[in-house]
């Protein structure tokens, strides 16, 4: 009775405001305005916010709202690299990083514009031109700044955002779904298949069982991403070889500064990545394991079913076996569970069913910048050494794995995820790989030489971007968003009614 009131509600709702158009006319969404207008609490990162347009707050005699994710707060400097966000605060207290307003010729109220975030291009140039900022005379300056904030990414002075469990579940993009398999694949080109010697055994449709026999090492089932070629025609089995994990959306796809409709565009690797499955313990003995590569480390988390013991491993250069951690889990008795892991922004992040042992997870340096170790040794951003840990490497052909030793059990509902992946524009001489490329390990060099962009975010302002892409209309193309016209907190979908509910 209580789905059947709201449902009602809603449409009347929908009735009175004119929600009976096309669904390409946009979801209607809730917001929240009172905390923002009433000064009872800021916008916070990772909200979903809605905003007026800065460079047009009003088309056509109507307002003009933006609805995008708050990621940039005001006076920090933020990084894309790799997909993945990092910034750097100011010290409490602490002068702003750039004080554009100093010499007078800048107005406050221009501060939002593109050209005051002091983005970088590959060669630590402000990527945009004179003529969008009226003080065109001090480009220089915008230079200068903006090639300190790489000096300063280049140094290891900027921190990785990490996500919190509930984000990740909001950002992550599906990379196979083991219950919905192409039928003119399965038997032939199945993505998860045990070897001819496993313990491993299909179970029904789109299972695995394990009998649980005692053996000396972890059985594993490796995930082997095989794209469909071009066309109708399906090769034979052995003739499609395992391919990287990229951003296949259309819409994310890297687009270089030719922009003309011979573009060269091709997508992005992507190794943050997510696998949960449902495992059905028939024995409480043994271990379940489930494993993440990315890049020169395989990260594992360890089941001990007799003990519920969850143990998370870090396997990098030289097969060193490091532990990041152990926590008490409920996993310890026949049952059936939904177990998780994710290993985005350089954290290994553990699920139980709804229960998070290792709380919003396990941190790690991430590889790709310098770490501690780096800084001390007073190692450049420029040695070939680091440039080899970004990956990807060999172990990206084998991205996820469950595995089982001794362990009598079934697992179902197995669902592999990635991570959004931010982008930036590059040049085309710094990213040449074409889609064929993407299962051959010696092409892949220039994916590790990808460049970054810094961004700044001035006071008074905020970086918002689109959920899923380099073409969404956000902070990237146009610039900040003024704290003046930040409208409120966007709450939930209430039409159309099929995608009723909260926005995470």
């Amino acid at each position: 009775m209580m789905w059947r009131r709201w449902i009602l509600i809603a449409t009347l709702l929908g009735s009175l405001i004119g929600c009976g158009g096309p669904y390409s006319s946009g979801d209607r969404v809730l917001v929240s305005k009172k905390a923002y207008d009433a000064w009872l609490t800021s916008p916070k990162r990772y909200e979903v916010v809605v905003f007026k347009y800065p460079r047009g707050p009003i088309e056509n005699n109507t307002p003009k709202n933006y609805i995008k994710r708050l990621l940039g707060l005001p006076g920090e400097i933020l990084a894309i690299f790799f997909g993945r966000i990092y910034h750097r605060v100011p010290e409490p207290g602490a002068k702003p990083f750039f004080d554009d307003l100093e010499d007078g010729q800048v107005d406050p109220n221009d501060l939002w514009e593109n050209i005051y975030m002091h983005t970088t291009d590959a060669e630590g140039r402000n990527v945009h031109t004179a003529h969008q900022a009226k003080d065109r005379h001090n480009l220089g300056m915008y230079d200068k700044k903006g090639k300190q904030a790489r000096d300063w990414f280049e140094e290891g002075k900027f921190e990785i955002l990490r996500k919190p469990p509930h984000i990740q579940m909001a950002l992550r993009r599906i990379v196979y779904d083991n219950d919905y398999q192409a039928k003119d694949m399965k038997g032939k080109h199945d993505r998860w298949a045990p070897s001819k010697t496993s313990a491993w055994k299909t179970d029904k449709a789109t299972g695995f069982t394990h009998d649980g026999k005692a053996e000396a090492s972890v059985d594993w089932i490796r995930y082997r991403h095989l794209l469909r070629p071009r066309g109708d025609f399906v090769p034979p089995a052995g003739e499609i070889k395992k391919s990287l994990i990229v951003d296949t959306m259309g819409y994310n796809n890297l687009q270089t500064e030719n922009q003309d409709k011979a573009a060269h565009i091709v997508p992005y690797w992507v190794g943050d990545l997510m696998l949960e499955c449902s495992v059905e313990v028939l024995e409480p003995k043994g271990e379940f394991w489930i494993e993440l590569s990315k890049g020169i480390d395989r990260f594992r988390a360890k089941w001990d079913l007799a003990t519920g013991k969850c143990t998370l491993y870090r396997e990098g250069l030289g097969k060193k076996l490091e532990e990041l951690g152990t926590q008490d889990t409920s996993v310890k008795s026949a049952g059936t569970y939904m177990l998780r892991l994710a290993n985005i922004d350089a954290r290994l992040t553990v699920w139980v069913d709804r229960a998070l042992p290792f709380g919003n997870g396990q941190d790690y340096e991430p590889p790709e910048i310098l770490t501690k170790a780096d800084i001390e040794n007073k190692r450049k951003w420029t040695d070939s050494a680091i440039e080899h840990r970004r990956g990807p490497t060999e172990n990206d052909l084998e991205p996820a794995s469950i595995g089982s030793k001794g362990a009598r059990l079934t697992v179902t509902h197995v669902r592999l995820w990635r991570d959004t992946y931010y982008s930036t524009s590059v040049r085309e001489s710094d990213y040449s790989l074409q889609r064929d490329d993407w299962d051959k390990v010696d092409k892949w060099d220039p994916i590790r030489k990808a460049r970054f962009a810094t961004m700044y975010v001035q006071p008074g302002h905020y970086l918002c971007l689109g959920d899923n892409s380099q073409a969404s209309s956000d902070s990237r193309e146009w610039g900040l968003v003024p704290e003046r016209l930040m409208l409120g907190r966007a709450l939930l979908v209430y039409y159309p009614l099929d995608r009723l509910g909260p926005i995470r």
